[in-house]
């Protein structure tokens, strides 16, 4: 996966079969649709997640759109090897860059990734 931040923009490439997996070819987020953007060296989703579209593999990959039962609100996952997947569908995960939106089709957006990558995207949104 590719993290390609520009002045306008935060594109997510997929790549090989990650496409195949996220069920997309990229992610392109406009700035001004984003609301927040930070790294977490662990994160823990409490919500009652359903998958719309994607798919699953537990202890190695979470991915693609899932929709939060109580909020109404849809996300986009790609989460390698979560801690966890409760019976509740909650996720929980390691070197997670969360991207909360706006007037965007996901409302956020779980992304695993690197502490370095984090950092470069949240010096970029900063």
């Amino acid at each position: 996966m590719k993290f390609m931040p520009n002045d306008d923009s935060l594109t997510i490439e997929f790549q090989g079969g990650e496409m195949l997996l996220a069920l997309k070819r990229r992610l392109v987020i406009p700035r001004e649709n984003i609301v927040d953007l930070k790294w977490l060296p662990e994160y823990d989703y409490q919500g009652m997640l359903l998958r719309i579209g994607g798919t699953g593999m537990p202890k190695v990959l979470y991915a693609g759109r899932f929709f939060d039962v109580r909020t109404k609100e849809r996300l986009f996952l790609y989460v390698r090897r979560p801690e966890s997947f409760k019976f509740s569908g909650s996720v929980a995960g390691a070197n997670m860059l969360v991207i909360k939106t706006n007037d965007f089709p996901y409302a956020e957006v779980l992304l695993t990734c690197e502490p370095d990558i984090g950092a470069s995207l949240m010096n970029w949104w900063g």
